[in-house]
């Protein structure tokens, strides 16, 4: 069995910061600047060094570090909450916040909030799971997901055709030009690549486009690169996009990750797997144990 191993945040990790929320707000009473320091406001509104606590207090560990070490994302963290409370303000000074669908909506977001926390709390899994058989069991069963394609760092020198027939000749002369100038003259690529390609992004960086899987470049380019060698040069290459120069930078051939660089995305997925059986198992349980009844004589009466 798979499981995705894409690495988000967690509906968890989400939740928790939308609960600190809610509970500062309900937690509510202005403390004494004194004991407690203002770390930003708007207006009348202020944000309290003990708010920001309660939030990283039940938000994630590595989330936390992650914004507490880097100054911009803290900055911006405070803002977000800032703004947040200064919303929630403005809902009350307009009668916003007692209006009934507000007030409904409020009382849901809560229940759902309250059933999530109840449901994570009752499907957690065991301590020390998964056991590391289970995870290199799972390694083994996936591992044709772990291939490491042959990837290719190559810069190239690209010049655009349109189809005019008279423009399209006079970009292949210049290509074929600069192509005899670098094979011949060993003129640089680099500074070549600077002022004449029109790959802009490349361009910028002397044509070097990064570390690409051989089987992801256009077909006309693959084919040529799979035959060259470190230093290599070749062109000009013709695909449907325009004119190309080549040159292989360095290649690493097709790998397999090892089990320890995925182990933490096994263990994850692993996690999530165990969690999501536990949490049915609980719900189950819970319907044998007070099975629902439901009522069609009134049930026919909803309007």
């Amino acid at each position: 069995m798979w499981f995705n191993l894409e690495k988000k945040h967690g509906f968890g990790f989400v939740l928790s910061l939308c609960l600190c929320f809610f509970l500062a707000q309900w937690a509510g009473a202005k403390e004494d600047a004194n004991s407690d320091p203002v770390i930003a406001s708007m207006g009348d509104v202020k944000l309290f060094t003990s708010e920001l606590n309660r939030l990283f207090s039940y938000s994630d560990p590595k989330a936390k570090q992650r914004v507490l070490s880097n100054p911009q994302l803290l900055e911006q963290t405070i803002r977000e909450e800032l703004f947040k409370k200064f919303i929630v303000q403005q809902a009350g000074i307009t009668g916003f916040v007692k209006q009934p669908q507000t007030e409904w909506a409020m009382t849901r977001a809560g229940e759902n909030i309250l059933l999530e926390l109840f449901l994570a709390s009752q499907s957690k899994p065991e301590e020390n799971y998964p056991p590391e058989e289970m995870i290199k069991g799972a390694y083994v069963e996936n591992l044709s997901r772990f291939n490491v394609p042959n990837r290719v760092h190559v810069a190239q020198i690209f010049l655009p055709t349109t189809g005019d027939q008279k423009a399209d000749k006079a970009t292949m002369a210049t290509i074929a030009d600069l192509a005899t100038k670098i094979k011949k003259t060993k003129a640089d690529f680099a500074s070549l690549a600077k002022q004449h390609s029109k790959h802009v992004e490349s361009a910028a960086n002397g044509g070097d486009m990064g570390w690409i899987p051989l089987d992801q470049l256009l077909p006309e380019v693959s084919k040529v690169v799979a035959t060259m060698k470190a230093g290599d040069i070749e062109g000009p290459i013709k695909s449907p996009q325009g004119m190309h120069i080549i040159k292989l930078l360095e290649s690493k051939p097709a790998s397999v990750r090892t089990l320890e660089e995925v182990k933490p995305l096994l263990i994850a997925g692993l996690k999530k797997q165990r969690m999501e059986t536990l949490r049915a198992e609980f719900l189950k349980k819970l319907l044998e144990k007070t099975p629902a009844a439901i009522n069609s004589e009134n049930v026919s009466k909803l309007k």
